[in-house]
């Protein structure tokens, strides 16, 4: 199974159990990261020329991802989404670095951007799990601050 498959399954799988066993911070950030991967592969460059400049269209997409998650982590009563925007953060530091040092290889830069993808979903299921657990033990988790 290849890379790209195996991080369709967990982004699937993430955002399917943060729908049915998260809160509305969880699903937020599922919705957000489901459109985010989505429209990545519809602004990527062509295979021809991916990943050999800077990817704009990801770059301006990960802002936008950014921008959610800090909204989140600011209105939300979680801790996660700093998490998560911590990590968008970097992705956003490799675009800028491509800038700065373009001399990069392709296959560098789209692995190290891609890597945080990976563990953002995986924040999304411990977020998940941690709000479940919560609901267990104190019957409640509310979701945003007042």
């Amino acid at each position: 199974m290849t890379r790209q498959a195996l991080f369709l399954a967990l982004l699937l799988l993430s955002s399917a159990y943060a729908f049915i066993k998260g809160g509305q911070p969880e699903r937020i950030g599922a919705a957000t990261l489901l459109c985010g991967a989505s429209l990545t592969v519809f602004v990527a460059s062509p295979f021809g020329i991916r990943f050999q400049g800077v990817e704009a269209g990801i770059l301006i997409i990960d802002l936008l991802i950014l921008g959610i998650f800090l909204w989140l982590s600011i209105r939300s009563t979680r801790f996660w989404p700093i998490w998560i925007a911590g990590m968008l953060g970097a992705e956003v530091v490799i675009h800028v670095a491509l800038m700065v040092a373009p001399a990069v290889v392709p296959r560098a830069y789209m692995q190290a951007l891609a890597v945080w993808s990976w563990f953002a979903q995986l924040g999304l299921i411990i977020a998940t799990w941690r709000h479940q657990m919560r609901l267990t033990h104190l019957g409640v988790d509310a979701p945003w601050k007042n």
